[in-house]
């Protein structure tokens, strides 16, 4: 499935809305979902995955890194981003 998004963002410009919440054991985890402009001109929302994430404060950087390295997806075309239910990611002091 993450494939077939990365062919539908391809060399677009995209934006990243990030997540924070923890599953039923209590184990933290980042949502990442991609946002851009199909080649039909249409705005698109996909959710592009989970990911275990031991500290949010300390590494959200590196795993957004490297989701996006894994599947292509040039930091360079990014023009957004979103950071929602995670009060530790923001701010003069901690996090992104």
């Amino acid at each position: 499935m993450r494939k077939k998004i990365c062919e539908e963002v391809r060399d677009a410009k995209f934006c990243i809305l990030v997540g924070k919440a923890k599953d039923a054991s209590k184990k933290e985890q980042m949502v990442i979902v991609l946002r851009f402009v199909d080649i039909q001109g249409f705005l698109r929302e996909r959710f592009f995955g989970i990911v275990h994430v031991s500290n949010t404060t300390l590494i959200l950087k590196k795993e957004i890194y490297d989701v996006l390295a894994r599947y292509n997806l040039h930091i360079l075309n990014m023009r957004g981003q979103e950071y929602g239910g995670a009060s530790n990611i923001h701010g003069a002091w901690n996090g992104l």
